[in-house]
């Protein structure tokens, strides 16, 4: 079953800096809850092509290898899995002028079916809506007070 989530969020910075920031895998453990590891496993770490392997702790411990899909500068970033929990992420990112910009997550994410999948979706489910407050939160406070 295929579960999708979707949030905006304002963060009073230009559009090119909260893109880098968002760009950037090595900031992502500092706003994205839950994330416990990225890891690079290409050189390049930015754009079209670029892998990661993860591991995001919500009530179970959910390990992905993403790639990067979708990449335009200041405007998208799009990541999806090629290996383990099948998820896609897409970042937008819309100028809003006078230095702020708006920021529109959308995540699909499918667990395994049957029991095991019954019992990580149990689990996961109430903390989605924690993860995404949490989430939009500390991207603004850690943009913001740069």
């Amino acid at each position: 079953m295929t579960s999708i989530v979707e949030h905006s969020v304002e963060i009073a910075a230009p559009v090119s800096e909260v893109f880098a920031y968002v760009d950037d895998y090595s900031t992502t453990k500092d706003w994205m809850y839950g994330l416990h590891t990225m890891e690079p496993v290409t050189e390049h770490t930015s754009g079209v092509g670029a892998t990661y392997d993860g591991v995001m702790k919500i009530g179970v411990a959910l390990t992905s290898r993403i790639q990067c899909t979708g990449w335009e500068q200041d405007r998208l970033i799009e990541i999806s899995s090629i290996k383990g929990i099948r998820n896609t992420q897409r970042w937008t990112f819309t100028d809003l002028g006078g230095d702020r910009t708006r920021v529109d997550a959308w995540i699909s994410y499918s667990l395994p079916g049957g029991p095991a999948g019954r019992a990580m979706a149990a689990a996961v489910k109430p903390l989605i809506g924690v993860a995404i407050r949490q989430t939009s939160e500390a991207l603004v406070r850690n943009i913001e007070s740069r």
